[in-house]
């Protein structure tokens, strides 16, 4: 990715930026798979093909809490139904006659560039720049990677960490990212120097960390970078910085309003450049009466207005730091912010006013730029602070020298023009200790350098330990930050989708509520087991270092899938409702709970397999197909030769599982009753089944 000089990078086009920042990216990659890898599209606008229009419209279909307004797509689609032939085309995916007809249509073709297709490139954009497709969209092996997380062969080293397959996949290619100059020549890697900064400080306040890695580029002087992190400080990233000054800032006369609105512009709003006008004609009447009564109005336009001038013209901080109402004298005043009347004020505030847009710039970007990190899970963003998660590890693993080195330098055109097109490194599947440059002796190395760390133990026990660990810091999170009567309030949320906003504060907005209900539901279950079982390792989920979830993993099995030592309890949890559940759930709920079954009796585990369907409603039909085909042989999606019955799909509802909550003591017993209630030898089928059995629990 190429930046030019005094640009902000960012990882995630603006056009396409938004909270669950790798919900997305996992939802375009799969989009993009349905429709190059099963329609056979290639990427291309209108009339050349349909591809960036369906991608469009399969992206609002798929988060349409997110695309809540899309007046472009709404308005082309009732041009469509008034050309019914187009439409028909459109449908069929006929683009022959498209072609043919281009020229009686040509309006119309060029409507789908405008909001559509247009849209559908951005927020593509965000996969080329992680290297997940290349420039024309096509899935990249480490795409694929991404798609089918089976396929993810770890190293040594990242065996060691307790990070999962997204994890893994973010974590290598944030190490291989590099922004570019425009020439090519230099570039620059901001997971390198967040990595090194948390090396060298520990600890880092989250605007200080922002700051330095969101602020540097490849124009910038590294040569100079370890003072530079080791003495950082907030708003050092714009003290340093020279800004060029227009000639008419640098007048001593008061500016007109034509000369201010083109100097002082905010694009997002015109009300603001009048609130910037006013301060500067108070800030200037004052600077030359120098009175009470003109300070009183600047002071009061100020503190009216206190975010958003702070915002314009602080770099973060209060321009003026008395407390509201508080009116000093005219004298106190000029003596404390003397350089706003000494030097030419014209020109302070304009140097004032860029530099305080860069540091907005950093910060704004640096919230998905944050968010991106995350999903490596090895970097913990709490309570304010930013730290290395697993440090005794990454400390060994992310050698100081190494990392310090990948942070900048230059190379050659040729190595820039294969990087440029995402051959083959980039876009590659490669392994950590690869992109670190170990070979066998420097990863032994480091593994000896890890196991001085845990005195007395085996390299083998090692991830064991540190996954115990794991899993105590969950199980003491879990306690101080979802006690049982916050889970059962956040539960009671997801009846009203009004509630989604409310949810994803409570939780985390970096994930989907259906994610969040998942997650949610898991927790649920750990106190209905007496918090027996090991939740952790049970998520099929992605989570951050700090125990958030981010997105679901995928890979064709159940959302949470429970091993114990003579059971295995899978859930199903969904948020649809009882009209979509049959097209959405009947079928992957029933092959992931047969496929369970057979590989469980495939390895002669003995264990007996429960799947739990956890909804807020129910499809009638559904429900009692799964009770019906709990004695019919089965036959594996996997292997078709493997068959098993007695196939157990117990749904419970969500209100159901949170009065389950309470009833620990029983949870043996419960799981136990619903295996002889399916056992049961029925020839009339009740269909009054599962309404008798909760009431037997419950009443």
């Amino acid at each position: 990715m190429k930046v030019k000089e005094g640009q902000i990078f960012n990882l995630m086009d603006t056009n396409g930026r938004r909270n669950d920042v790798i919900n997305a990216l996992q939802g375009y990659l799969s989009i993009l798979d349905e429709i190059q890898n099963k329609r056979n599209m290639h990427w291309d606008s209108m009339p050349g093909s349909l591809a960036q229009y369906e991608f469009y419209r399969q992206a609002v279909e798929l988060s349409p809490d997110v695309f809540g307004k899309h007046e472009p797509y709404d308005k082309l689609m009732k041009e469509l139904k008034k050309n019914s032939d187009f439409l028909t085309a459109v449908e069929n995916e006929d683009l022959d006659w498209i072609q043919s007809h281009r020229k009686s249509y040509g309006k119309l073709i060029g409507q789908f560039d405008l909001g559509i297709e247009d849209r559908a490139r951005h927020y593509t954009s965000n996969l080329v720049k992680l290297g997940f497709t290349d420039e024309n969209r096509r899935i990249s092996p480490v795409g694929e990677l991404l798609l089918c997380l089976n396929k993810l062969k770890k190293d040594e080293l990242e065996r060691m960490l307790p990070i999962d397959g997204v994890n893994v996949v973010y974590l290598r290619q944030l190490l291989k990212l590099r922004l570019y100059d425009t020439k090519g020549e230099r570039f620059y890697s901001p997971f390198h120097l967040a990595v090194y900064a948390l090396l060298k400080r520990q600890r880092l306040s989250y605007n200080e960390f922002s700051e330095l890695v969101q602020g540097l580029s490849p124009y910038s002087d590294f040569s100079q970078i370890e003072e530079y992190v080791e003495n950082y400080r907030e708003g050092d990233i714009v003290a340093g910085n020279k800004i060029p000054v227009p000639s008419d800032p640098k007048t001593s006369s008061k500016l007109t309003k034509t000369v201010f609105q083109v100097r002082f512009k905010n694009r997002k709003s015109f009300t603001a450049v009048e609130i910037y006008w006013n301060f500067y004609n108070l800030l200037w009447e004052f600077s030359i009466s120098k009175d009470s009564d003109s300070l009183n109005q600047l002071l009061t336009c100020y503190e009216n207005h206190k975010t958003m001038l702070n915002k314009a013209f602080g770099c973060g901080q209060n321009i003026f730091s008395q407390k509201a109402g508080e009116r000093p004298s005219a004298e106190a005043f000029l003596k404390k912010y003397q350089k706003l009347f000494i030097s030419n004020l014209n020109e302070y505030l304009y140097l004032q006013f860029q530099l305080s847009k860069k540091l907005d710039q950093i910060r704004e970007y640096s919230d998905t730029t944050r968010r991106i990190f995350k999903a490596t899970g090895i970097i913990s963003f709490t309570n304010g602070y930013v730290e290395l998660a697993y440090r005794e590890l990454c400390s060994c693993i992310f050698e100081e020298s190494v990392i310090k080195a990948g942070i900048a330098g230059s190379v050659s055109k040729e190595k820039h023009q294969s990087y440029e097109s995402y051959d083959p490194f980039y876009c590659s599947v490669t392994s950590l200790s690869r992109i670190l440059g170990y070979d066998k002796p420097e990863t032994r190395k480091v593994k000896t350098q890890i196991q001085l760390h845990f005195p007395g133990v085996s390299l083998e026990e090692i991830p064991v330990i540190v996954k115990d660990r794991r899993r105590q810091e969950f199980a003491e999170f879990v306690e101080t930050a979802y006690p049982m009567d916050r889970v059962k309030e956040i539960l009671g949320l997801f009846e009203n989708r009004n509630s989604d906003k409310q949810i994803k504060e409570a939780v985390s907005p970096d994930a989907t509520v259906p994610t969040i209900y998942e997650y949610m539901v898991g927790i649920a279950w750990y106190y209905f087991s007496g918090k027996r079982i090991d939740l952790l390792s049970s998520y099929n989920l992605t989570l951050s270092a700090d125990f958030e979830p981010l997105v679901h993993a995928g890979g064709g099995q159940g959302d949470i899938v429970i091993y114990e030592d003579r059971k295995v309890v899978m859930l199903e949890a969904t948020l649809m409702n009882a009209g979509s559940q049959k097209r959405g759930e009947w079928e992957p709920v029933l092959r992931h709970s047969i496929n369970l079954k057979i590989d469980e009796e495939t390895a002669a585990t003995g264990r007996e397999v429960t799947s739990f369907f956890i909804a807020d409603q129910f499809d009638y039909n559904t429900i009692n197909i799964w009770k019906a085909v709990a004695a019919v042989p089965l036959q594996s999606s996997t292997d078709k030769d493997k068959f098993t019955d007695h196939v157990v799909i117990m749904p419970v509802s969500t209100r159901e599982l949170a009065s389950l909550m309470e009833r620990s003591a029983d949870y043996d017993e419960i799981i136990a009753s619903v295996h002889a209630l399916f056992e049961e030898d029925r020839r009339d089928f009740d269909l009054e089944w599962r309404d008798k059995f909760i009431g037997k629990i419950f009443f």
